[in-house]
């Protein structure tokens, strides 16, 4: 029990340095961003009636939609990656992208070539766009300890150095399918010269983390609304085929 607490406090950290103030929060909320829309998703697929899964598989555009709404926090903006029908959170320098690479368990994100398209070559470059001040107005309570609070004055007195770059890509990697929401990853990835993607450090799953508190981070408040899923996860029989990906 104690060294998954202090696996758990290491992702609260990583995400705090990768993404300042908001991270942790950032970290809960995608947890339930993607358990909402796979829900979601499932019940589109059953109402639809189709023998095919392609109301399921519009997935990868509702999970886009939601973050989007980490745009609005401080110190992020929305940037379209080359020619994409989408526009993609950088957060305190770092792009935020989902991804669902997999329709099956069996299916691995190293062997799942990334680079497929002049989109995904893009978000490898992704730079931050000029950002304003936000102001203190339906932002959710950061919830930060003193020392979570002192570490993150460590983490920008060294970004605010000219000499570091930015340019980083946060993935959350995704595998699901009808049949069950099987993995939900996160963690900075870079983009070898073969085209798949690697972890360039620890990277922990989200399936495992508590509900937050819902919050509001919009007037509207739209994806924090609502009762958890009561349908994931499934552990039925994996998805036998299934190797091809979403945009």
């Amino acid at each position: 029990m104690k060294q998954q607490e202090a696996w758990m406090d290491a992702g609260r950290r990583w995400a705090l340095e990768a993404f300042g103030t908001y991270g942790p929060h950032i970290r809960e909320q995608i947890a339930e961003m993607v358990k909402e829309e796979h829900e979601a998703s499932l019940d589109a697929q059953e109402a639809s009636g189709h023998r095919s899964n392609g109301v399921y598989g519009q997935f990868w555009r509702g999970i886009l939609e939601k973050f989007e709404l980490f745009g609005d926090l401080p110190g992020a903006s929305l940037v379209r990656p080359g020619e994409a029908p989408y526009k993609l959170p950088v957060i305190n320098g770092v792009a935020l992208f989902p991804w669902r690479y997999a329709k099956s368990r069996e299916a691995e994100l190293a062997t799942t070539p990334f680079g497929t398209s002049d989109a995904r070559t893009a978000i490898t470059t992704l730079r931050p766009q000029p950002v304003q001040e936000g102001l203190d107005l339906n932002l959710p309570d950061a919830g930060l300890t003193d020392e979570e609070r002192d570490l993150l004055t460590t983490v920008q007195d060294v970004t605010k150095d000219s000499v570091v770059t930015s340019g980083r890509l946060a993935l959350v990697a995704i595998s699901s399918s009808p049949r069950g929401l099987f993995a939900v990853e996160w963690g900075e990835v870079e983009v070898n010269s073969a085209g798949f993607v690697e972890w360039t450090g620890s990277h922990e799953s989200l399936l495992s983390l508590a509900p937050a508190k819902p919050v509001s981070m919009s007037p509207t408040g739209t994806f924090t609304a609502g009762d958890l899923p009561s349908k994931f996860p499934q552990t039925k029989t994996d998805e036998k085929a299934a190797s091809s990906t979403d945009e």
